[in-house]
C-alpha cells in the first residue's frame, strides 16, 4: 500500500471506529431504556402511562438517531477497510462476531416495537441480562481485532466466561439489593 494509500486507510478507519463508539453507545443505552421501561408497567396509573410513553419517546429517537446511524457507519467503513486488508484469517472471527451483534442489534428493534406495543413479555432481569450480551461481544472483537492471529482462544473463552460470570453475580446482587430496599 503506498503512502495515500495507507493514510486513506487511517481515515477510514478512524470513522469506522467512531461509528462503533456510537452503535455501542446506542446498544448500551436501548437496553437500559428497555429495563427502565418494563419496570414502569409496574407503576400506579397516571405515573405508569407518563412513564412508558417518554420512555417509548427515548427509545425511538435513540433507535433512528444514534444507533442506526452508528451500525450504517460502522459497516460501510468496515466494508471499505476489508477492500484495503483483504480477509486475513483473524478477520472471519470477528466478521462472525458482528454478524452476532447485528442479530442482536436487529433482536433490539423488535423488543423496541413490543414495548411501545405493550406485548413485551420478557421481565426487568431477562430485560438486564440481555443488555450485557454486546459488553461480552465487544470484550471479544477487541481482543480478536487487537491481538488478531496471536489470540488464545482458550484465554478469551475464559476471560469471556469470567466476564459472564461476574455480570450474572452483579445481577443477582442487584435485584437482591433492590428487593431489600423495598422492604
Amino acid at each position: 500500500m503506498d503512502q495515500f494509500g495507507q493514510s486513506s486507510y487511517l481515515y477510514i478507519q478512524a470513522i469506522h471506529i467512531i461509528g462503533v463508539v456510537v452503535w455501542f453507545a446506542g446498544l448500551f443505552y436501548i437496553g437500559r431504556l428497555f429495563v427502565y421501561h418494563k419496570e414502569a408497567s409496574r407503576r400506579p396509573e397516571p405515573e405508569r402511562k407518563i412513564l412508558e410513553e417518554q420512555f417509548t419517546i427515548m427509545e425511538r429517537r435513540l433507535w433512528y438517531a444514534i444507533t442506526w446511524p452508528g451500525l450504517c457507519i460502522t459497516m460501510a467503513f468496515g466494508t471499505l477497510m476489508l477492500l484495503y486488508i483483504g480477509l486475513p484469517p483473524w478477520i472471519h472471527s470477528k466478521l462472525g462476531l458482528v454478524v452476532l451483534l447485528v442479530g442482536y442489534h436487529l433482536y433490539c428493534g423488535r423488543l423496541r416495537r413490543q414495548l411501545e406495543e405493550g406485548t413485551c413479555r420478557w421481565n426487568g432481569r431477562l430485560l438486564r441480562m440481555f443488555n450485557e450480551v454486546p459488553a461480552l461481544l465487544l470484550v471479544a472483537i477487541v481482543f480478536i481485532v487487537v491481538l488478531k492471529d496471536l489470540l488464545s482462544w482458550t484465554v478469551l473463552l475464559i476471560i469471556l466466561v469470567l466476564l459472564a460470570i461476574s455480570i450474572l453475580v452483579t445481577i443477582k446482587w442487584y435485584a437482591r439489593y433492590r428487593k431489600s430496599v423495598a422492604l
